[in-house]
């Protein structure tokens, strides 16, 4: 491909991350490519598993005509990449999220549990953006990206959007009737629709960005993320349905219990589509943003998601419990006119932790030493390939059967099988994901399987990469802390 070569060849790299001040000082100039993007635009859609895609090949079993993601498809994926087989480091939000703008796997970034923080040795993309002289910018619509994570480090502004938007630091309940009050407010962060608010902080901000500007804008929408309650106009793929089962608490469905499995599961599903077209027609919103300021076409958009949902899948609902592919396979779409191909797809197995070294590539910063992840600019060449890469997966809270207590999980997905250990089981599992795609049959495999061998071998890099680095863990604030109890992510609740 010319365009990638020409952009090599032709690039002037200013200067690197390892020259630039600390953060909080301005650099003499603004490091990047001359030819470069001059702008970033990070979209993460949370809980959208990409088979739910009409540009993954998704039809809706009721509405096969309609489209769950007619913007994103033409405006994205026909004009960009699209990575068939992206997978997330887990199935819930913070710690994907702390992989995608780390580079790290979970177990090395250290953000696994519900009061985790980022060390503040560790870096995220952001202050690589922020230290190059990129005016930078966070805009997040669910309660799991609070600043108490880490999440808000190297942003000039980071706008909470969520429905509620509590002040951890001014509000501290005294006793239970406050708590439970509190925790009923929080609860709406699953109920109300953020989006536009997500877009009008994003406008409001974009709109002083000067032409000359280079930028780097990380952008969090929460409304397909359980409850799902599409707003009416979009409410489109079953609204003939006359059962008792709607998009609220869905969580704690069990697919056996349904009064009509089938008719019931599809209607979940249509709700959940509901909330993917209403997200869909808001990012549209997005993009014409930045058409309409003439930065479209010199702006990488990145499109991706930290995680699916189950619909019974595996007989159950939602997500922080397993590791099987409706919960990790995400989508993943990069669009950079002259430099990314249009209307192109690659089948290479790539991880949320590559999103940062490869971001940063193509600005023409230097990734950061701690990177795990890898850069797929390789990819972007005509006939260009990167060797098969396992990629690593954990879950602190899983459960793979209802009933059990939750255990941590760890596993390595290697794109034609994937190797899974339960708790301290000494002997993993493995899927074979060529003949068995849906996971229902776990393979009879001895601890000197080769497939487990190098599951362990993974393992083992990683531990020993992360053995010695700090962690940090903070006091939850009460309000997330009652928010992630209430949606499964605390407790040994069902």
């Amino acid at each position: 491909m010319t365009g990638l070569n020409q952009f090599k060849n032709g690039a002037i790299l200013i200067g690197a991350l390892l020259l630039a001040p600390a953060c909080g000082e301005e650099p003499a100039q603004v490091l990047g490519r001359e030819d470069g993007p001059r702008g970033v635009l990070l979209i993460s859609v949370d809980s959208l598993r990409a088979d739910h895609l009409s540009c993954y090949g998704y039809k809706s079993a009721l509405k096969p005509d309609l489209l769950t993601s007619p913007n994103i498809d033409q405006r994205l994926a026909d004009q960009g990449l699209l990575f068939e087989r992206a997978v997330s480091t887990t199935s819930w939000t913070v710690p994907a999220h702390m992989a995608m703008l780390s580079g790290q796997p979970n177990d090395i970034h250290g953000v696994v549990g519900a009061s985790s923080q980022l060390h503040e040795s560790r870096p995220l993309i952001a202050q690589q953006f922020k230290r190059s002289g990129w005016r930078t910018a966070g805009f997040y619509s669910g309660p799991n990206l609070h600043p108490f994570f880490g999440f808000g480090r190297g942003f000039d502004r980071y706008d909470d959007c969520t429905s509620i938007g509590v002040d951890s630091s001014k509000f501290g309940p005294t006793n239970d009737k406050q708590r439970d009050l509190l925790r009923e407010m929080e609860h709406k962060a699953h109920q109300g629709h953020t989006a536009e608010k997500v877009v009008d902080n994003f406008t409001d901000w974009f709109d002083g960005v000067e032409q000359d500007d280079r930028f780097f804008a990380f952008v969090h929408f929460w409304d397909v993320h359980y409850d799902y309650d599409p707003p009416a106009e979009f409410d489109l793929f079953d609204p003939d349905y006359t059962g008792d089962v709607d998009g609220r608490e869905i969580q704690d469905l069990v697919a056996g219990r349904l009064p009509d499995r089938e008719r019931d599961i599809q209607h979940v599903e249509a709700l959940y589509d509901g909330e993917i077209l209403y997200t869909d027609a808001n990012i549209a919103k997005l993009l014409d943003a930045l058409d309409a300021a003439g930065r479209l076409d010199n702006t990488l958009v990145v499109f991706v998601s930290d995680h699916g949902d189950e619909f019974a899948d595996h007989g159950r609902f939602g997500h922080n419990k397993t590791l099987y592919e409706e919960v990790i396979h995400v989508p993943l779409i990069l669009r950079y006119p002259g430099l990314i191909p249009a209307a192109t797809r690659n089948d290479t197995l790539v991880s949320l932790v590559d999103l940062a070294p490869t971001i940063l590539d193509l600005c023409g910063l230097a990734a950061d030493p701690t990177h795990w992840g890898r850069s797929l600019t390789p990819l972007l060449e005509e006939g260009g390939v990167l060797a098969n890469r396992p990629a690593p997966l954990e879950l602190i809270f899983g459960r793979p059967f209802r009933g059990q207590k939750r255990m941590p999980m760890k596993g390595m997905h290697a794109g034609t099988y994937k190797v899974i250990r339960n708790g301290s089981a000494q002997l993993p599992v493995v899927f074979d994901l060529v003949e068995d795609p849906g996971e229902q049959n776990q393979l009879d495999v001895v601890g000197t399987d080769p497939r487990v061998r190098r599951a362990r071998k993974l393992w083992k890099q990683i531990q020993v990469a992360a053995e010695d680095l700090p962690r940090t863990e903070g006091e939850l604030p009460p309000e997330l802390q009652d928010d992630l109890r209430a949606v499964g992510y605390l407790g040994d609740d069902e």
